[in-house]
């Protein structure tokens, strides 16, 4: 089942005798493959844009490219590449007075920003795409909704997140925008399984909120299956076995992380999946097979960005080095990991208050 944006999008592209239009159109139409992981459609799609303008590029049709791009490259895992085409396509949108293209550029970066935990640059992003745009600018309005309601369920509030999220909904139907519906049910899932998994490794249990993330993981994947998205082949068995392991099924947990092509994950996904999987061995009593894979996900933690997650890692660590008997490094492992969940509680805090205070600038969206 084809998209409806998209096939509106090549429509649009088809009919026009306007140039501009036509390649706002066909970026547009690219950004949208590139973010249903269909990636050599979406390349042909800017290779034409940019051979039919060559060195001519207007500022918009300059923008509206560059945005595809990074879009693209974000969703290929490449994060500098992704920022540096997202943060030149809104230079120029600012630059050259572009007010349907800087929204949308400024969303995309406050995505880009969110997920380097560079918050400051995430709510003044958020800030500009959400005071800009206009109320039939689906995409911009669909993305930053996104965001804002990403946030705020990762800073723990899923009530406040849930009119953004209603937002976001409300615009992406509006222009059958699915891959960015997709992506609501996806990170919805995330932001749930997070907080389970943080408290199952920190010695809590959340049952029903286990049992409820594993239902929107496969809804994502069902869904997905559907509108032909690829994008997130990966990223949902890896949530599912993130959830199986929680759930002490630990069998079905290794097989599906076993499953899992690790070259296609991003860099910050790796090192997780390989103390999961090491946990799941020696939770099996495969001992020397965990501690294999323990020294390799130890060695990747300097690749991690987010504090939450080296949290995680170096609790799952100390469970299999306490497992392996081996005292000291579970009880240094567990220092650790309960100075960074300390410090994750105190940024999770600080960040909703903020995020607090722009909703309340922009409260009237959600009316």
């Amino acid at each position: 089942m084809q998209s409806r944006l998209l096939t509106n999008l090549q429509t649009e592209a088809s009919n026009t005798n306007d140039a501009q239009t036509w390649a706002r159109a066909m970026c547009r139409a690219a950004a949208h493959l590139g973010r249903q992981g269909h990636v050599n459609d979406a390349l042909a799609s800017i290779a034409l844009v940019r051979s039919r303008f060559d060195h001519d590029l207007t500022p918009r049709v300059a923008a509206w490219l560059m945005l595809a791009e990074g879009i693209l490259e974000f969703y290929r895992d490449k994060a500098d590449a992704a920022f540096d085409r997202m943060r030149r396509a809104h230079a120029i949108a600012l630059a050259a007075r572009l007010p349907d293209v800087q929204p949308t550029c400024a969303a995309w970066l406050a995505l880009v920003h969110f997920n380097a935990a560079r918050h400051d640059a995430m709510l003044a992003h958020l800030d500009e795409a959400l005071g800009l745009a206009r109320p039939d600018d689906h995409q911009a309005l669909a993305r930053a909704g996104l965001v804002l309601a990403d946030a705020l369920h990762f800073s723990g509030s899923f009530l406040l997140s849930r009119p953004w999220y209603d937002l976001t909904r409300q615009h992406a139907t509006a222009e059958g925008d699915e891959a960015t519906l997709s992506a609501m049910l996806y990170n919805v899932a995330v932001c749930r399984a997070c907080r389970v998994r943080l408290a199952d490794v920190h010695g809590g249990s959340m049952p029903e909120e286990t049992r409820r993330a594993l239902m929107e993981a496969n809804s994502v994947l069902h869904y997905d299956t559907a509108i032909g998205t690829m994008s997130l082949t990966m990223q949902v068995p890896l949530l599912r076995a993130q959830l199986l392991l929680v759930d002490k099924q630990y069998a079905q947990a290794e097989a599906m992380l076993e499953s899992i092509d690790r070259d296609a994950l991003g860099a910050q996904s790796i090192p997780l999946l390989l103390v999961d999987l090491a946990w799941c061995k020696v939770a099996q009593g495969r001992h020397s097979e965990g501690a294999v894979l323990a020294e390799q996900a130890r060695a990747l933690l300097p690749t991690l960005v987010q504090i939450d997650d080296a949290g995680y890692l170096h609790a799952r660590l100390s469970s299999v080095a306490a497992a392996l008997e081996q005292a000291e490094q579970a009880a240094a492992h567990r220092m650790q990991a309960d100075q960074a969940l300390t410090a994750h509680q105190a940024t999770l805090t600080a960040l909703l208050a903020r995020l607090q205070d722009l909703v309340q600038r922009h409260h009237a969206l959600c009316a």
